[in-house]
């Protein structure tokens, strides 16, 4: 029974022999060489190999009889287990704010740009921080503020090409862009607490939310396959799924489209401008991020607002490029809108301070007062009787102070004005807000008469005023005015008095403008009692005489 048992044996060996060298498509564990004219199998695995001695399994398991002259264009099929490997390490590309390098052996340092990153290391980032990472096959890596990540394996194939990547985001958001395998040895996979991601050359975000508890994945282009519970599904470019601990992942859905950015002024001259958006039907929140780079690989803001609008932060003067995407009820983050531009914020403009916006002024122009600007030496005052400026008429540059006197632009009508500032080196920033005020004539001061009327009544009447204007009318008995009987508003140039005994009294009138302003008291006139008690008396006293004080 054991010789039979042994030829048996022998059979199935030769058959799995002959199998390999029939010609056909490579085993998934396979790497697969094509031949180059003047390849040999010695040099080939001298360089590839993990010993020069394979060079007669290779030419066994791939039918070669001239393993001299290789016909160029031939697919070799080799183990990958043949194949030598060797760790490689990472690079920080390029680092913004406090990120920390745990090394594998304990030692703990601030991050900085070109570091190398090891097998067992650990990054971590604080808020508002961020890193840019470079793998051996130039894949890319970008993690985000609050976030920490472990590098669980660093190798690569020799000079083959295929890279063995496999790190662990155990919290915090990260965006990669992952190089397209170049054979079955290459290998990323991100894990996170709840799920793992297999990537053979795509773009796409990964979050662990705060907890531990959940993951999204966001594919923006490629494919990737995320595992959870057991389960695995196939998420394409455009979608998105979320995996909780201990349960699969949920079918993939659709990521929400990316919204419209309002126009973008050309350059931004304002700090804190707002950068709007229109509403995206779907989104629970936004997340904006601002970077010096089209890229993003790292970020210098990002914000996370319910509110289609973001303020963007004070950044110095330069090209930037903000991008804004939808997050959905699942936490999903949609696809980016993307825009660059120019930031000319420096030397700051100072603040306008004195008179308010739209304040109405009587007969002359008033003093402009603004705040001073630590950026500038002295301030440039621009004043136009238009918002757009073409029609200038004023404009008076190194004003050294914080102030300029106005009082010559005394013609009815609007001005606009704005102010610049002016650097040490004679740079002249950007305008700031446009501000206006309006200068209308003083009203004139009005004198009233008085006479009696046929019922004994005393009637006061002064010149009938303007369209709108209306008049105050004050009865006093003390020419100061304290002690007043009547203080009346009057659509009508007139007033009714009573005639009183043994009692001096004094009255004056003004005009009072649409807009409520009031104008000058005109003179003061006396009313004189009546000197007789007598009813019938009455009717015949009249006024004496109107003194004006």
């Amino acid at each position: 029974m054991k010789q039979p048992m042994h030829c048996i044996h022998r059979l199935a060996f030769c058959l799995m022999c002959v199998l390999l060298l029939l010609p056909g498509r490579a085993a998934a564990t396979d790497w697969v060489y094509t031949v180059v004219d003047g390849d040999t199998i010695w040099d080939l695995s001298e360089k590839h190999l993990d010993h020069v001695g394979r060079f007669e399994q290779v030419r066994r398991l791939n039918g070669i009889d001239d393993p001299e002259h290789m016909q160029p264009g031939t697919r070799l099929r080799i183990p990958l287990e043949w194949v030598r490997t060797n760790a490689v390490a990472a690079e920080a590309a390029q680092v913004q704010g406090e990120v920390r390098l745990l090394k594998a052996g304990g030692e703990s340092r601030p991050l900085r740009r070109g570091d190398r990153i090891e097998l067992g290391d650990r990054i971590v980032t604080t808020a508002g921080s961020s890193v840019s990472i470079r793998f051996a096959d130039d894949s890319r890596l970008s993690l985000k503020g609050d976030s920490e990540i472990r590098f669980d394996h660093l190798s690569a194939y020799g000079d083959t090409g295929m890279v063995d990547t496999r790190l662990n985001l155990q919290r915090g958001r990260l965006d990669t862009q992952v190089t397209p395998a170049v054979g079955a040895g290459s290998r990323f996979d991100i894990e996170t607490p709840s799920a793992i991601s297999a990537v053979r050359g795509t773009d796409y975000r990964a979050a662990v939310r705060e907890g531990g508890d959940s993951s999204s994945i966001e594919v923006l282009q490629g494919r990737v396959a995320v595992s959870g519970a057991g389960r695995r599904t196939q998420v394409a470019g455009g979608y998105g799924t979320r995996v909780d601990a201990g349960k699969p992942p949920v079918p993939p859905r659709r990521l929400l489209p990316a919204p419209e950015l309002e126009p973008v002024p050309e350059p931004v001259t304002q700090p804190g401008w707002r950068l709007a958006w229109s509403a995206l039907p779907g989104a629970i929140a936004y997340r904006t991020e601002l970077a010096a780079e089209p890229a993003f690989e790292t970020l210098l803001w990002q914000d996370r607002s319910a509110r289609p609008f973001a303020n963007l932060p004070d950044v110095p003067d330069g090209r930037y490029h903000i991008r804004v995407r939808g997050i959905d009820a699942l936490g999903l983050e949609g696809q980016d809108r993307a825009v660059g531009f120019e930031v000319d914020a420096r030397p700051r403009p100072p603040l306008p301070l004195q008179p308010a916006d739209g304040q109405v002024l009587r007969g002359a122009g008033p003093e402009l007062l603004w705040s001073r600007s630590d950026d500038a030496r002295s301030y440039r005052l621009e004043i136009a009787a238009d918002e757009s400026f073409s029609s200038p008429l004023l404009d008076r540059r190194d004003i050294a102070g914080d102030r300029f006197d106005a009082a010559t632009l005394s013609q009815p009508g609007r001005y606009y004005w704005r102010l610049r500032s002016q650097a040490s080196d004679g740079e002249v920033g950007p305008p700031g807000a446009v501000r206006y005020y309006e200068v209308k004539p003083q009203p004139p001061a009005v004198d009233a008469e008085v006479a009696a009327d046929e019922a004994g009544l005393l009637i006061a009447s002064w010149p009938a005023g303007a369209p709108g204007q209306r008049f105050q009318a004050q009865l006093a008995n003390d020419r100061y005015f304290a002690d007043r009987q009547r203080d009346e508003l009057l659509e009508e140039p007139q007033m009714t008095i009573e005639p009183v005994e043994g009692q001096l009294r004094y009255l004056r009138v003004r005009i009072v403008e649409p807009d409520g302003y009031r104008g000058p008291w005109g003179a003061t006139q006396q009313i004189a009692p009546i000197p007789d008690t007598g009813y019938w008396w009455v009717i015949l006293v009249s006024v004496i005489g109107i003194l004006a004080l």
